[in-house]
């Protein structure tokens, strides 16, 4: 039997990555794994990016400041939104983006996979706000169609204040 270097770190496989992940471990170390099996993923490659992007999109509102300062802004307005669904429907598009981010040269920061989960999540969010109502909540004038409200809810990801956030929201195209 050949052990090779016992010092060696031992490469886990993605299914028990995406075990550690579920429970909020090994996150780093799941990036790895996606950073050198991403261009070729099978189908644990893709659990694990699935459940990776989950992990991310759940912790948008305890560790990225952009995503809690736009919540914090529709939240003060009144907006009536389903939180819950909006999320569910960011998993899967967000675990894409962990793909494709992973699948390029280089290793993947967590920093930046979080803000493509919180991106995503704004951009699910853009299908369960009307914009017309929103903006009048918060006395702005800003994009009412479709593909510009959503470019605008996820500009405003970036804010690190609510002025920030209200002026990225009525940009007609989201930008600053």
């Amino acid at each position: 039997m050949d052990y090779g270097n016992p010092r060696a770190p031992r490469r886990q496989a993605s299914a028990e990555l995406t075990r550690s992940v579920r429970e909020g471990r090994k996150i780093t170390e799941a990036l790895r794994a996606l950073d050198a099996r991403a261009a070729l993923p099978d189908k644990e490659d893709r659990a694990l990016a699935d459940e990776l992007a989950r992990f991310l999109v759940r912790r948008c509102s305890e560790r990225h400041q952009g995503w809690q300062v736009l919540t914090q802004v529709l939240q003060d307005a009144g907006v009536e939104v389903s939180w819950s669904r909006a999320e569910r429907q960011a998993y899967a598009p967000a675990a894409e983006r962990v793909l494709s981010d992973c699948a390029g040269p280089g290793r993947t920061p967590v920093v930046r996979v979080q803000h493509a989960a919180a991106e995503e999540r704004a951009r699910a969010l853009a299908s369960h706000l009307d914009a017309a109502d929103t903006l009048g909540r918060l006395s702005l004038t800003g994009p009412e169609d479709p593909e510009a409200w959503e470019a605008a809810l996820v500009a405003a990801v970036r804010a690190r204040s609510r002025d920030q956030a209200l002026g990225l929201l009525s940009r007609p195209s989201g930008r600053a």
